[in-house]
């Protein structure tokens, strides 16, 4: 892989970790599609502070942070770190893919699901919510692969994937309602696994669970200690709910980069 090629991915990368965190920063659960269609592609850019637009400048990924020394150019507010994370965060990504993987449709595919997959860890993990439009994102670009057969699997491979998570959540999600008239894994998490079943062979979708089961837990023992309740601050009481999303999609993605 030549040096040029990994440093344009590179820039690619710091491009859609930017547009990634735009996403995620304007999405409300309030929202419908549309509003949030709207607000990801007519909404200006501007200061959460002083709410002055930002120009061309303080767009540039990386740069226009180190440059204006992680302050806003207007009001001198603090700019959070996370801005600057999460491009690097996307950069590493895609340069680790087409080094793998060389510069291929399915390098094109597994950044993209990188994309979906991170908007949705992050709007599960702070408001326990997995919208739709996301998951049958998924869905739909699975079978969309399966069809052309650009990934792993068939079609009917995918359909029998699909259904299997469908049955693999759904039906203890259900058993356990009628026994308890209390839901214990929102349909979120069931729609989810239905579409990411439609990426992996259904055989790894147990696996899968046992994966992602065993991060939440972790997860679950973590946020007990005492400072991390402190530095935690979302909208829903995580000591009492954990979201299970993040852990399917990263378990789902280690399963489909292996």
């Amino acid at each position: 892989m030549s040096t040029i090629v990994i440093i344009v991915t590179g820039w690619l990368g710091l491009c859609l970790g930017s547009f990634t965190h735009l996403v995620v920063s304007r999405y409300s659960p309030i929202q419908t599609s549309h509003q949030f269609f709207n607000a990801i592609i007519l909404q200006r850019s501007h200061c959460p502070k002083c709410e002055s637009q930002l120009t061309w400048f303080s767009l540039i990924p990386v740069i226009s942070w180190l440059m204006q020394q992680g302050k806003c150019h207007s009001c001198a507010a603090p700019i959070a770190i996370h801005y600057l994370l999460a491009e690097l965060f996307f950069a590493i990504i895609c340069m680790l893919i087409v080094s793998y993987y060389g510069i291929c449709l399915w390098s094109i595919i597994l950044i993209l699901l990188s994309i979906i997959f991170t908007i949705l860890i992050i709007i599960d993990y702070v408001y326990l919510l997995l919208p739709d439009s996301f998951n049958y994102s998924i869905l739909l670009l699975g079978m969309i692969c399966a069809v052309f057969e650009l990934g792993r699997l068939n079609l009917m491979e995918a359909l029998c994937g699909s259904i299997f998570g469908l049955l693999l959540l759904g039906l203890p999600s259900l058993f356990y309602y009628l026994l308890t008239k209390r839901i214990g894994l929102g349909s979120g998490d069931i729609k989810l696994l239905v579409a990411l079943g439609s990426w992996l062979e259904y055989p790894q979708l147990p696996i899968l669970l046992i994966i992602a089961s065993s991060l939440g837990l972790i997860h679950f023992f973590i946020i007990k200690k005492s400072w991390i309740k402190s530095f935690k601050k979302h909208t829903i009481n995580q000591m009492t709910a954990i979201p299970f999303g993040p852990y399917l999609l990263i378990a789902g993605y280690g399963l489909l980069i292996c």
